[in-house]
Protein backbone atom coordinates (compact mmCIF):
# COMPACT_ATOMS: atom_id res chain seq x y z
CA UNK A 1 0.00 0.00 0.00
CA UNK A 2 1.34 3.41 -1.09
CA UNK A 3 2.16 5.55 1.91
CA UNK A 4 1.92 9.26 0.72
CA UNK A 5 4.20 11.92 2.79
CA UNK A 6 2.36 14.51 3.47
CA UNK A 7 4.55 17.71 6.11
CA UNK A 8 2.16 20.16 8.69
CA UNK A 9 3.19 23.70 7.66
CA UNK A 10 2.96 23.76 4.39
CA UNK A 11 6.59 22.84 4.10
CA UNK A 12 7.09 20.87 0.82
CA UNK A 13 7.40 17.38 1.32
CA UNK A 14 10.38 16.58 -1.30
CA UNK A 15 12.17 19.16 0.61
CA UNK A 16 11.91 18.03 4.20
CA UNK A 17 12.43 13.99 3.26
CA UNK A 18 15.48 15.18 1.43
CA UNK A 19 16.77 16.89 4.44
CA UNK A 20 15.65 13.69 6.67
CA UNK A 21 17.48 11.51 4.64
CA UNK A 22 20.05 13.33 4.25
CA UNK A 23 21.11 13.87 7.92
CA UNK A 24 20.68 10.21 8.84
CA UNK A 25 23.32 8.81 5.90
CA UNK A 26 25.51 11.82 7.30
CA UNK A 27 25.46 10.25 10.07
CA UNK A 28 24.69 6.56 8.99
CA UNK A 29 28.04 6.71 6.79
CA UNK A 30 29.53 8.50 8.88
CA UNK A 31 29.42 5.69 11.82
CA UNK A 32 30.38 2.99 8.92
CA UNK A 33 33.53 4.81 8.22
CA UNK A 34 34.63 4.99 11.71
CA UNK A 35 34.01 1.11 12.12
CA UNK A 36 36.65 0.81 8.97
CA UNK A 37 39.24 3.58 10.27
CA UNK A 38 38.83 2.82 14.47
CA UNK A 39 41.10 -0.32 14.72
CA UNK A 40 43.69 1.26 13.32
CA UNK A 41 44.05 3.40 16.60
CA UNK A 42 44.05 7.24 15.45
CA UNK A 43 40.71 7.61 17.25
CA UNK A 44 41.81 8.55 20.56
CA UNK A 45 38.38 8.01 22.27
CA UNK A 46 35.94 5.48 23.12
CA UNK A 47 33.09 5.46 20.67
CA UNK A 48 29.45 4.36 20.84
CA UNK A 49 27.52 4.85 17.33
CA UNK A 50 24.44 5.62 16.52
CA UNK A 51 24.20 2.96 13.37
CA UNK A 52 20.44 1.90 13.52
CA UNK A 53 18.97 4.82 15.42
CA UNK A 54 19.73 7.82 13.47
CA UNK A 55 15.58 8.51 12.89
CA UNK A 56 15.34 9.66 16.49
CA UNK A 57 17.67 12.80 16.67
CA UNK A 58 17.22 13.31 13.14
CA UNK A 59 13.33 13.49 13.45
CA UNK A 60 13.36 15.46 16.77
CA UNK A 61 16.52 17.77 15.67
CA UNK A 62 14.47 18.68 12.15
CA UNK A 63 11.50 20.95 14.10
CA UNK A 64 14.18 22.81 16.61
CA UNK A 65 16.17 26.19 15.87
CA UNK A 66 19.76 27.48 16.51
CA UNK A 67 18.93 28.58 19.99
CA UNK A 68 16.85 25.51 21.11
CA UNK A 69 19.38 23.91 23.40
CA UNK A 70 20.14 20.07 23.33
CA UNK A 71 21.73 17.41 26.13
CA UNK A 72 23.00 14.42 25.30
CA UNK A 73 24.72 11.57 26.03
CA UNK A 74 27.41 8.99 25.29
CA UNK A 75 25.74 8.28 21.78
CA UNK A 76 26.63 11.15 20.61
CA UNK A 77 26.80 11.28 17.18
CA UNK A 78 23.85 11.02 16.10
CA UNK A 79 22.61 13.99 18.39
CA UNK A 80 25.31 16.06 17.43
CA UNK A 81 24.78 16.24 13.70
CA UNK A 82 21.03 16.32 13.77
CA UNK A 83 21.44 19.58 15.75
CA UNK A 84 23.85 21.16 13.25
CA UNK A 85 27.90 20.50 14.25
CA UNK A 86 30.15 20.83 11.61
CA UNK A 87 31.36 17.35 10.32
CA UNK A 88 34.54 18.67 9.95
CA UNK A 89 34.71 19.55 13.83
CA UNK A 90 33.25 16.58 14.99
CA UNK A 91 36.06 14.13 13.00
CA UNK A 92 38.51 16.56 14.18
CA UNK A 93 37.36 16.16 17.96
CA UNK A 94 37.81 12.02 17.39
CA UNK A 95 41.15 12.56 16.05
CA UNK A 96 41.83 14.39 19.32
CA UNK A 97 42.96 17.53 17.27
CA UNK A 98 42.62 20.87 18.67
CA UNK A 99 40.29 22.27 15.62
CA UNK A 100 37.87 19.53 17.53
CA UNK A 101 34.85 21.16 18.83
CA UNK A 102 36.29 20.40 22.45
CA UNK A 103 39.81 21.29 21.02
CA UNK A 104 40.41 17.66 21.49
CA UNK A 105 39.88 17.54 24.95
CA UNK A 106 36.60 15.80 24.78
CA UNK A 107 36.16 12.90 22.46
CA UNK A 108 33.45 11.42 20.79
CA UNK A 109 31.58 11.78 24.53
CA UNK A 110 32.31 15.22 25.43
CA UNK A 111 30.97 17.15 22.19
CA UNK A 112 29.91 20.70 22.56
CA UNK A 113 28.87 23.28 19.87
CA UNK A 114 27.58 26.27 21.63
CA UNK A 115 26.77 28.33 18.57
CA UNK A 116 24.31 25.18 17.73
CA UNK A 117 22.70 25.13 20.71
CA UNK A 118 24.83 22.20 22.68
CA UNK A 119 26.28 23.32 25.71
CA UNK A 120 27.96 19.66 25.97
CA UNK A 121 27.30 15.77 25.71
CA UNK A 122 28.15 13.49 28.93
CA UNK A 123 29.08 10.46 29.93
CA UNK A 124 27.35 9.48 32.62
CA UNK A 125 24.01 7.87 32.08
CA UNK A 126 21.15 9.96 32.81
CA UNK A 127 23.56 12.89 32.45
CA UNK A 128 21.48 14.82 30.01
CA UNK A 129 18.36 14.81 31.73
CA UNK A 130 18.93 17.15 34.55
CA UNK A 131 20.57 19.79 32.57
CA UNK A 132 17.96 19.72 29.78
CA UNK A 133 15.81 21.05 32.78
CA UNK A 134 18.14 23.38 33.95
CA UNK A 135 18.38 25.06 30.89
CA UNK A 136 14.73 24.90 30.29
CA UNK A 137 14.63 26.86 33.62
CA UNK A 138 16.97 29.32 32.39
CA UNK A 139 14.54 29.89 29.65
CA UNK A 140 11.47 30.42 31.78
CA UNK A 141 13.71 32.35 34.42
CA UNK A 142 14.56 34.86 31.37
CA UNK A 143 11.86 35.41 29.59
CA UNK A 144 12.96 33.48 26.30
CA UNK A 145 11.16 31.13 23.96
CA UNK A 146 14.02 28.86 23.45
CA UNK A 147 13.53 25.25 24.84
CA UNK A 148 15.25 22.58 25.69
CA UNK A 149 15.52 18.67 24.44
CA UNK A 150 16.75 16.31 26.70
CA UNK A 151 18.17 12.76 24.79
CA UNK A 152 18.25 9.73 27.07
CA UNK A 153 18.25 5.37 27.10
CA UNK A 154 15.46 3.54 28.37
CA UNK A 155 18.52 2.52 30.52
CA UNK A 156 18.58 6.02 32.24
CA UNK A 157 15.24 5.75 33.44
CA UNK A 158 16.24 3.69 36.75
CA UNK A 159 18.17 6.81 37.49
CA UNK A 160 17.52 8.45 40.22
CA UNK A 161 17.79 12.15 38.34
CA UNK A 162 15.35 10.95 35.36
CA UNK A 163 12.15 10.61 38.27
CA UNK A 164 13.49 14.01 40.36
CA UNK A 165 13.52 16.00 36.87
CA UNK A 166 10.27 15.11 35.55
CA UNK A 167 8.72 15.83 38.97
CA UNK A 168 10.59 19.01 39.29
CA UNK A 169 10.00 19.79 35.44
CA UNK A 170 5.85 19.10 35.79
CA UNK A 171 5.81 21.55 39.19
CA UNK A 172 7.53 24.17 37.76
CA UNK A 173 6.16 23.92 34.73
CA UNK A 174 9.89 24.15 32.33
CA UNK A 175 9.91 23.95 28.73
CA UNK A 176 11.89 20.92 28.51
CA UNK A 177 10.99 17.77 26.11
CA UNK A 178 12.48 14.77 27.22
CA UNK A 179 13.53 12.33 24.51
CA UNK A 180 13.78 8.75 26.02
CA UNK A 181 15.45 6.83 22.89
CA UNK A 182 14.58 3.13 23.59
CA UNK A 183 16.72 0.49 22.27
CA UNK A 184 15.37 -1.81 24.80
CA UNK A 185 18.45 -2.64 26.42
CA UNK A 186 21.00 -0.97 29.00
CA UNK A 187 24.30 -2.20 27.96
CA UNK A 188 23.27 -5.69 27.65
CA UNK A 189 20.92 -5.80 29.74
CA UNK A 190 17.24 -6.03 28.01
CA UNK A 191 14.84 -3.86 30.08
CA UNK A 192 12.26 -7.00 31.18
CA UNK A 193 14.96 -7.35 33.50
CA UNK A 194 15.30 -3.78 35.31
CA UNK A 195 12.01 -2.45 34.63
CA UNK A 196 8.80 -3.04 36.61
CA UNK A 197 6.62 -0.87 34.52
CA UNK A 198 6.53 0.68 30.93
CA UNK A 199 8.14 4.28 31.66
CA UNK A 200 4.86 5.73 29.80
CA UNK A 201 2.32 4.73 31.99
CA UNK A 202 4.19 6.22 34.98
CA UNK A 203 5.42 9.87 33.35
CA UNK A 204 2.07 10.36 32.24
CA UNK A 205 1.29 11.00 36.19
CA UNK A 206 3.50 14.16 35.28
CA UNK A 207 3.09 15.19 31.77
CA UNK A 208 1.62 14.10 28.31
CA UNK A 209 3.19 11.54 26.56
CA UNK A 210 3.40 10.80 23.25
CA UNK A 211 5.29 7.64 21.54
CA UNK A 212 7.17 7.12 17.91
CA UNK A 213 8.38 3.85 15.96
CA UNK A 214 11.89 5.02 16.17
CA UNK A 215 13.09 2.65 13.31
CA UNK A 216 10.82 5.07 11.02
CA UNK A 217 11.83 8.71 10.89
CA UNK A 218 7.95 10.32 9.59
CA UNK A 219 6.79 8.07 12.72
CA UNK A 220 9.45 10.47 15.02
CA UNK A 221 8.97 13.94 12.70
CA UNK A 222 5.30 14.08 13.43
CA UNK A 223 5.11 13.06 16.77
CA UNK A 224 8.19 15.04 17.64
CA UNK A 225 6.68 17.97 15.70
CA UNK A 226 3.41 17.78 17.94
CA UNK A 227 5.49 17.66 21.27
CA UNK A 228 7.98 20.80 20.45
CA UNK A 229 4.67 22.46 19.24
CA UNK A 230 3.24 22.01 22.90
CA UNK A 231 6.48 22.63 24.46
CA UNK A 232 7.03 25.79 22.82
CA UNK A 233 3.24 26.91 22.87
CA UNK A 234 2.84 25.79 26.67
CA UNK A 235 6.04 26.48 28.27
CA UNK A 236 5.63 23.09 29.78
CA UNK A 237 7.32 19.45 29.52
CA UNK A 238 6.31 17.00 27.57
CA UNK A 239 7.94 13.29 27.08
CA UNK A 240 8.19 11.37 23.92
CA UNK A 241 9.34 7.77 24.08
CA UNK A 242 10.65 6.59 20.95
CA UNK A 243 11.17 2.35 20.38
CA UNK A 244 14.55 1.56 18.34
CA UNK A 245 16.87 -1.14 17.57
CA UNK A 246 20.62 -0.82 18.50
CA UNK A 247 22.52 -2.45 15.66
CA UNK A 248 25.80 -2.19 17.22
CA UNK A 249 27.17 -3.39 20.73
CA UNK A 250 26.97 -0.71 23.47
CA UNK A 251 30.57 0.51 22.91
CA UNK A 252 32.82 0.03 20.02
CA UNK A 253 32.69 -0.99 16.06
CA UNK A 254 31.29 -4.97 16.23
CA UNK A 255 27.81 -5.64 15.69
CA UNK A 256 25.39 -6.63 18.59
CA UNK A 257 25.22 -10.54 19.10
CA UNK A 258 22.72 -10.58 22.00
CA UNK A 259 20.12 -12.76 21.66
CA UNK A 260 17.62 -10.53 22.76
CA UNK A 261 17.98 -7.89 20.40
CA UNK A 262 17.42 -9.38 16.88
CA UNK A 263 17.88 -6.75 14.29
CA UNK A 264 16.64 -6.93 10.79
CA UNK A 265 18.72 -5.05 8.81
CA UNK A 266 15.85 -4.39 6.27
CA UNK A 267 12.74 -4.02 8.14
CA UNK A 268 14.39 -2.19 11.05
CA UNK A 269 16.11 -0.03 8.97
CA UNK A 270 15.03 4.06 9.04
CA UNK A 271 17.02 4.99 5.73
CA UNK A 272 15.74 2.27 3.77
CA UNK A 273 12.01 2.56 4.93
CA UNK A 274 11.91 6.28 3.79
CA UNK A 275 13.96 5.82 0.81
CA UNK A 276 11.31 2.90 0.23
CA UNK A 277 8.90 5.64 0.43
CA UNK A 278 10.48 8.26 -0.98
CA UNK A 279 10.96 6.17 -4.68
CA UNK A 280 7.21 4.98 -4.10
CA UNK A 281 6.43 8.73 -4.22
CA UNK A 282 8.45 9.77 -7.12
CA UNK A 283 10.06 12.13 -4.90
CA UNK A 284 13.40 10.83 -5.47
CA UNK A 285 15.02 8.10 -8.01
CA UNK A 286 17.59 5.44 -7.17
CA UNK A 287 20.47 7.31 -9.41
CA UNK A 288 19.99 10.72 -6.79
CA UNK A 289 20.03 8.28 -3.84
CA UNK A 290 23.26 7.03 -4.76
CA UNK A 291 24.85 10.50 -5.75
CA UNK A 292 23.83 11.58 -2.13
CA UNK A 293 25.78 8.87 -0.43
CA UNK A 294 28.69 9.36 -3.04
CA UNK A 295 28.70 13.01 -1.98
CA UNK A 296 28.56 12.30 1.69
CA UNK A 297 31.30 10.33 1.50
CA UNK A 298 33.14 12.73 -0.18
CA UNK A 299 32.23 14.98 2.65
CA UNK A 300 33.54 12.61 5.44
CA UNK A 301 37.04 12.42 3.37
CA UNK A 302 37.31 16.28 3.57
CA UNK A 303 36.83 15.45 6.69
CA UNK A 304 39.26 13.01 7.54
CA UNK A 305 41.36 15.22 5.88
CA UNK A 306 40.85 18.07 7.85
CA UNK A 307 41.73 16.12 11.01
CA UNK A 308 44.60 14.63 9.79
CA UNK A 309 46.26 17.70 8.81
CA UNK A 310 45.26 19.74 12.29
CA UNK A 311 47.49 19.41 15.08
CA UNK A 312 47.22 17.77 18.72
CA UNK A 313 46.77 20.00 21.84
CA UNK A 314 50.35 21.26 22.51
CA UNK A 315 52.34 20.77 25.94
CA UNK A 316 51.47 24.22 27.02
CA UNK A 317 47.93 23.26 26.53
CA UNK A 318 47.35 21.31 29.32
CA UNK A 319 46.80 24.00 31.61
CA UNK A 320 44.59 26.16 29.26
CA UNK A 321 40.93 25.80 30.05
CA UNK A 322 41.17 24.55 33.70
Amino acid sequence: MSRELEFPGGVPARETAIRLLKKMREIRQLDQRIILIYPTDVMVTPVHLHIGQEAVPVGVCAHLNSADKIFFGHRSHGPALAKGMDLKILVAELYGRVTGCAHGYGGSMHLVDPANGMLGSSSIVGGSIALGVGSGLASKLQNEDWLSVSFFGDGATNAGVFWESINFAALKQVPVLFVCEDNGLSNVMPSSEHMFAEIEDVVRQFMPVSCADGTDVLSVYDAAGQAVDYVRSRRAPMFLRCRTKRWMKHQGVEPDDLSCNPVDRQRDCPIRKLEAIMLENRMISQEEITRLAEAIEQEIDAAISFAVNSSFPAERDLVSEV
